[in-house]
């Protein structure tokens, strides 16, 4: 076979590499945008976490001081009742009565204690760590909008190439094109090779001396005797 044969080939076989690296790459783009976007929803979720919980700690608080008014509007009006009553029964009745709201505006005032202790180290939490968050969620989303515009880009060059051989398969030997399909299901990605130091470069394995020779004299195209590859010396 003359080199020349082997030239549209070549062609084909640089355009399906071409195509392949692309293919692979968004494959690649996928799986980083599938990682950022969960780093995304962690990140987010986090941040969402913080302020649900401060937002929480901020409800039950006002729900406490509501509880202490009532109770310290309840311990007013048994304390009246107690400076107008006469009788020792209800007198003693009022004074159970007034230490129960004592009693209970003392524990609301502990349990309120306790919700602003966690509200100061929750939001100091927050001030520390939002932050950080916002800055590293928008440079991933950052990173997602160029992943975006790259894999646009790729989708688009994917296509090009996709059509150009589809134009370019059409000036491919019938017979050749069948070798070329058929041996690109055992080989990674090159069929046809060039030979350099007497070694197939595509199984790294000498070609023998007889069959250089014959390549060098003949200028031909072969057969690797090892892998099965077509071999030339220079085009």
């Amino acid at each position: 076979m003359r080199k020349e044969d082997i030239r549209p080939i070549l062609e084909l076989q640089d355009i399906d590499n071409e195509i392949e690296r692309i293919k692979r790459r968004l494959r690649k783009i996928e799986e980083e945008s599938a990682q950022i976007e969960e780093e995304l929803r962690s990140l987010r979720g986090e941040l969402e976490e913080l302020r649900n919980e401060e937002e929480s700690l901020k409800r039950k608080r006002k729900e406490l001081r509501e509880r202490i008014e009532e109770e310290e509007e309840l311990l007013r009006r048994t304390e009246d009742k107690m400076s107008m009553v006469r009788k020792d029964i209800e007198y003693k009745t009022l004074l159970k009565e007034k230490s129960k709201h004592e009693d209970n505006i003392l524990k609301l005032s502990y349990e309120l204690d306790e919700i602003e202790e966690k509200i100061e180290g929750l939001t100091k939490k927050i001030e520390e760590r939002a932050p950080r968050i916002e800055k590293k969620i928008k440079e991933l989303e950052e990173e997602l909008r160029d992943l975006f515009d790259e894999k646009k880009l790729a989708d688009e060059k994917l296509k090009n190439l996709l059509e150009e051989r589809n134009v370019k398969e059409k000036s491919v030997d019938e017979s050749l094109l069948r070798f070329y399909e058929e041996a690109k299901k055992h080989y990674d990605s090159y069929v046809v090779v060039p030979i350099e130091e007497g070694v197939c470069t595509g199984c790294g394995m000498k070609v023998p001396d007889v069959l250089f020779s014959k390549m060098l004299r003949e200028d031909s195209i072969e057969r690797c005797p090892n892998c099965g590859r077509y071999i030339y010396y220079r085009l």
